[in-house]
């Protein structure tokens, strides 16, 4: 059998969740209102988004959560990630990819068994009739 490095370097990555990332919770400038409106119109614990660096790859990533819209325009919650472009780049960063749930708690759970988020405590079971009344901007999707 012959050695084939491509498949010893897909084989010896770690998953995400098992790279010590420490994330922490952080919003910028462009994240801070879309909370802000998040948690007015629907409550508490409905938007978050986390940082952490990867030591291993030596780059920075993010952890979004909370309410989108899927390419078909329904309203779902939506758990992804991103990996960020180096500090001082002039590169955009665009959409994280990810997964769209119908509660708050599947998105939650997923991205914590994916990517090792700490699931927030006393989280309030928020779910796809929540989100009928909201006007969730085009903009945010995966």
């Amino acid at each position: 059998m012959a050695f084939n490095l491509k498949t010893f370097k897909i084989a010896s990555r770690k998953r995400i969740r098992d790279r010590g990332i420490d994330w922490n919770e952080y919003y910028h400038e462009r994240s801070e209102p879309l909370k802000e409106r998040f948690e007015k119109e629907l409550g508490p614990g409905s938007y978050y988004r986390w940082e952490g660096h990867d030591y291993t790859t030596d780059g920075d990533y993010f952890v979004v959560v909370g309410p989108a819209l899927t390419r078909e325009g329904k309203k779902r919650f939506f758990a992804g990630i991103k990996r960020l472009p180096p500090h001082g780049s002039d590169k955009k960063v665009y959409a994280p990819s990810g997964e769209y749930f119908i509660t708050i708690a599947g998105a939650l759970s997923h991205a914590s068994d994916k990517w090792g988020i700490t699931y927030p405590r006393d989280q309030i079971p928020y779910g796809k009739a929540d989100l009928e009344p909201i006007k969730i901007p085009r903009h945010v999707k995966g």
